[in-house]
């Protein structure tokens, strides 16, 4: 068969059926493309949209409040797939990990296109747990706007409260889906009541719900008076619209129009152009819904209210609705960021690292100006190098489709970028550098929080240790918050983490992507060394003749406890020492000396903070001394400082939110006890008790089973990092003691 002999439908068809074959044959996941339909519609080369027409969200929430399900519904309303996938059975599109179906978390986020109402919507799904924080924190750094999901019958929660500090963070417009308002206990006044309180935030609920929990059939939306009931439909403009009336009952009626009457009121509070409007109206029912939907984008778009949406996912209501919002109420890239002003300078941040075997190193990038395409030279400012792109994709969870180019506001998945990690910034080339320090723009690194918990990492044989090895570099460059150590003095790996689940999946993964059976250690605390008195000026002087060369620095610095926080070097006026004279490529060696003596404690090679060391007097002796010398002149010095200064131990606390029935709650709260917790608030719902709680880390190894045992596995928790507590010296005695 000759090809010029087929039509263009002909030979899409066939190329469709061969993918589908070819993916069913490598037991590759090929949900995404039982739509026929979707997969031409990403794939036409005119499927380009322009930047108004595009709108990049997060979806962000407490976990088990229904984020990965109502992605799913998403796809499916919008014609991504033909069915909808089930996180209990494993079929989602976004929870790709075999991990993640097999314990129904989001452990990784995941990013996903469809298209609704002539609008491509970049949609990128993250965990709701607290190990994986991280994977919030870059997604919400390159997102342009997010979607806060809530389980309606508990309103805000732990990791709810998490996730929107984070939102807040990026100065995020965000909408709200109230999801599962067909569960029992589901109360859109408590909820909306939390949201105003735990969130600090003025929701304005949109839509009035037609029944609740098992009665629950749909949504009206109040600023068209549109129903939605919870039908399946594909397409966006395909069902007749039906409008809420008093053939739907009086009450009904009167009810809805007193609800969009207080979103006016509510709205004009908040906009300056809706109160005109109303002021200038005779009544009401005079404020059109193009009136409405503006002022509710205006407020949205200036983060002064946060519009509230109805539904539930597991029960298809309230979808489509959403996907509206989205459109009319979430800003388009360029209304969020000035960087796209300059279109012919490529920038973009590689917020995203993973793996594949077909393709090697993805790395995810989302593009702030100019353009990239595939086989370009870029410039990595971060790293200072050029690298060249091997090919772009358009991201589809787990599979993606190849794109020959990408444009500001998209996020693409780009091969090639071997030096590429995560949060790099990635330019055309190193001019473009200086043309975006002119306008003012610039894209600052990711704050990666420390980890809370560690143990050691071992192969079962000599002969996996080199694979081990480069195993754990692939994960800890696609994860950021894993760290990987060598402990010199037991020359074993130390692996750093989030938590238990964290490290737990982390030696999943390593057997089942990299056929390596692994040992971990007893679950470690990450403590910290905290310096609690000054310390005299220690002088130093290191002399060494390396081949031909000597190098001879002197150097005397003292250690304080940090004022501010944190750690921090000063250089300390005294004597004949000029520091305004000093040259930054000995200011240079001087720092990094400090960030490694700083990086290892002296009594258990824990970082130290809240420390700051005072440089108060340093000469080069000789001309060629190198600055590899220099740090370790001034790295010997400070180590012999913090042994004068008193260190002791400072270790992590956690915040807990303990949900159990009341029947549970004594022994739970007299297990928290022996733990050196100290409860908060207890809280009785319809359905349960909310126990809030502080505890140190170390108390905390291995709750999550001891919490099940003491309520028959009707208990579950959240925690997150509260902070540092100052061990006594009692105290720091007794941890030195038992790692010795």
């Amino acid at each position: 068969m000759q090809l010029k002999n087929l039509s263009l439908p002909t030979l899409f068809a066939n190329a469709y059926s061969a993918l589908q074959v070819g993916c069913r044959n490598h037991g590759l996941a090929s949900k995404i493309f039982r739509s026929k339909k979707s997969v031409q519609k990403l794939s036409s080369p005119n499927r380009r949209q322009t930047v108004d027409k595009l709108r990049n969200v997060g979806i962000i929430a407490h976990i088990d409040a229904g984020k990965t399900t109502t992605t799913e519904q998403l796809l499916y309303y919008s014609g991504i797939t033909d069915d909808i996938g089930k996180v209990d059975e494993g079929t989602t599109v976004t929870d790709y990990l075999p991990q993640e179906r097999e314990r129904g978390i989001t452990i990784q986020s995941a990013a996903i296109s469809l298209h609704w109402n002539q609008h491509r919507i970049n949609i990128l799904d993250t965990p709701g747990h607290i190990d994986f924080t991280v994977e919030v924190e870059r997604v919400l750094r390159v997102m342009d706007s997010a979607i806060g999901i809530l389980d309606a019958s508990a309103g805000v929660e732990a990791q709810t409260k998490t996730v929107w500090r984070q939102a807040n963070h990026f100065s995020l417009p965000r909408l709200i889906f109230l999801n599962k308002m067909d569960k029992k206990g589901a109360d859109v006044a408590e909820s909306l009541k939390s949201i105003k309180k735990d969130l600090a935030v003025t929701p304005l609920l949109t839509q009035c719900a037609l029944g609740t929990e098992s009665d629950l059939e749909g949504v009206v939306d109040l600023a068209s008076l549109s129903k939605f009931s919870s039908s399946r439909s594909t397409s966006d403009d395909s069902s007749e619209k039906k409008y809420v009336s008093l053939s739907d009952g009086k009450e009904l009626y009167e009810q809805v129009i007193d609800m969009r009457n207080g979103l006016i009121d509510d709205l004009a509070d908040l906009d300056g152009d809706m109160m005109n409007i109303l002021v200038s109206c005779n009544t009401y029912d005079d404020i059109t819904c193009d009136d409405l939907r503006a002022s509710l984008r205006r407020v949205t778009c200036n983060n002064k209210g946060v519009p509230v949406m109805l539904g539930s996912a597991l029960k298809d209501c309230g979808i489509q609705s959403l996907l509206g919002a989205i459109v009319d109420y979430l800003p388009c890239p360029e209304e969020n960021n000035s960087k796209l002003q300059l279109k012919d300078y490529l920038c973009a941040f590689a917020f995203k690292t993973v793996h594949q075997k077909e393709r090697g190193a993805v790395t995810f990038l989302r593009l702030y100006g100019g353009s990239i395409s595939g086989s370009s030279s870029v410039y990595n400012a971060t790293q200072d190098c050029n690298e060249k792109v091997g090919r772009v994709y358009t991201i589809l969870g787990n599979e993606m489709l190849e794109t020959k180019t990408a444009q500001a506001g998209d996020i693409v998945g780009v091969t090639g970028l071997h030096r590429a990690v995560t949060g790099d910034t990635i330019m055309s080339k190193a001019s473009a550098v200086q043309k975006y320090e002119e306008a003012g723009i610039s894209l600052p690194p990711l704050t990666i929080p420390d980890p809370v918990f560690m143990c050691s990492v071992e192969a079962y044989s000599n002969g996996d240790q080199k694979r081990l090895d480069e195993a754990l570099q692939i994960l800890v460059k696609e994860d950021p918050s894993l760290r990987v150590k060598s402990n010199s003095e037991t020359d074993q790996l130390v692996l750093s983490g989030m938590g238990e689940l964290h490290l737990d999946i982390t030696k999943d993964r390593l057997l089942k992507e990299h056929g390596l059976k692994v040992f971990l250690g007893p679950m470690l605390v990450a403590y910290r060394e905290k310096v609690e008195n000054s310390s005299a000026i220690i002088h130093h002087t290191l002399e060494r003749i390396i081949g031909e060369t000597s190098h001879h620095v002197s150097v005397s610095v003292s250690v304080s406890p940090s004022t501010t926080g944190g750690k921090s070097v000063k250089f300390v006026q005294t004597g004949e020492s000029r520091w305004d004279m000093l040259p930054w490529f000995h200011r240079k060696p001087i720092n990094q000396g400090a960030e490694i003596a700083l990086s290892s404690g002296p009594l258990l090679g824990y970082p130290v903070v809240d420390c700051q060391v005072n440089v108060h007097d340093f000469k080069v002796h000789t001309k060629r001394t190198s600055a590899a010398m220099i740090s370790a002149a001034v790295a010997e010095a400070i180590h012999q400082a913090l042994n004068d200064s008193g260190i002791i131990l400072s270790e992590p606390l956690m915040r807990l939110e303990i949900y159990c029935l009341e029947e549970h709650l004594g022994d739970i709260i007299g297990d928290l006890a022996q733990r050196r917790a100290v409860v908060g608030e207890v809280k009785y719902h319809n359905d349960g008790v909310k126990v809030t709680a502080s505890s140190p880390v170390a108390t905390l190894v291995g709750y999550s089973t001891e919490l099940r045992k003491i309520s028959s596995g009707q208990a579950h928790f959240m925690m997150e990092i509260e902070g540092y507590h100052s061990m006594s010296q009692s105290e720091t005695d007794k941890i030195i003691r038992a790692n010795h």
